[in-house]
């Protein structure tokens, strides 16, 4: 009978400790789950909030290309951490690996980039509602430059070279052919300004050629002059004084046409009208 009890007693031990066990496991999934919920709604409040509107950019840290138009309004945004990089290429590279909030940069370079990068997007509104204008920057006083620049615009736009070249860079148009360059006896050379990191204005192609929009309008300026057309690529910050020191002849590098700048450099007539965009992730 003892052992009859003793027997019983055991048994009921076994499911008391059994069940403790049980419940124990239970509370602690129920609290692995409790605490990973928590986590998660901490993470989505402490989430920053979208950007919705140019006010939503004050405090934000943004990348933008050193010395642009882009560069000089975020500077303006009021507790905004500007970081400044001398590629295009490389502030959205900064913000595909998480370290910026956005990227501000001109509408059509945004554009190639979100074209290579489908984990981006560009917002549909713009840090300011400015427009800017692009024109090509000659040393102050050479007039005769000057001039010959003005009439080359002039022509091209007028002969229709200008938007068969803007077809062809600009909207993309995959029939759009380039005009091309009458075969001349070039007597010396014309030095070009750039910064081929600015696609589809200035970039280097799959040959590693600098191309683009503005490259055409200085290869017909050259032509105009009778000159060979010599490109050197510079970083962007770096032209106006390339420029001031006779290094180069003229800038064509999607140059906004500014009164700041014009305090340097004198400007052709504007070929091409701007925005400035916004890069997020998407």
């Amino acid at each position: 009978m003892k052992k009859a009890i003793a027997l019983i007693l055991a048994v009921l031990m076994m499911g008391i400790l059994f069940v403790g066990c049980s419940s124990g496991g239970s509370k602690d999934d129920a609290d692995a789950q409790s605490d990973a919920q928590t986590e998660e709604q901490t993470a989505e409040e402490t989430a920053a909030p979208a950007l919705s509107s140019p006010e939503d950019l004050v405090g934000k840290k943004i990348a933008v290309q050193e010395g642009t138009t882009g560069d000089l309004i975020a500077s303006d945004i009021a507790d905004a951490e500007v970081v400044r990089f001398k590629k295009a290429t490389e502030a959205a590279m900064e913000l595909k690996n998480g370290r910026v909030d956005c990227v501000i940069i001109d509408e059509m370079p945004a554009k190639k980039i979100v074209e290579r990068n489908d984990d981006m997007m560009i917002l549909d509104f713009q840090p300011t509602d400015e427009i800017e204008t692009y024109a090509i920057a000659v040393k102050k006083d050479n007039a005769e430059l000057l001039n010959v620049v003005n009439e080359t615009i002039a022509e091209l736009q007028e002969n229709g070279t200008y938007d068969s070249i803007f077809a062809y860079y600009i909207s993309g148009d995959e029939d759009a052919v380039l005009p091309e360059i009458p075969e001349y006896e070039a007597d010396g050379e014309i030095i070009m300004g750039t910064n081929a990191e600015f696609e589809p204005f200035e970039f280097r192609d799959d040959s590693n050629e600098i191309a683009g929009f503005d490259v055409e309008l200085a290869k017909w300026i050259a032509y105009k002059m009778g000159k060979t057309l010599r490109i050197e690529d510079m970083n962007f910050d770096s032209l106006i004084a390339a420029l001031s020191t006779g290094k180069i002849d003229f800038i064509a590098a999607g140059m906004t046409n500014t009164e700041e700048r014009r305090q340097n450099v004198d400007f052709s007539t504007d070929y091409y009208e701007s925005t400035q965009a916004i890069i997020v992730m998407k």
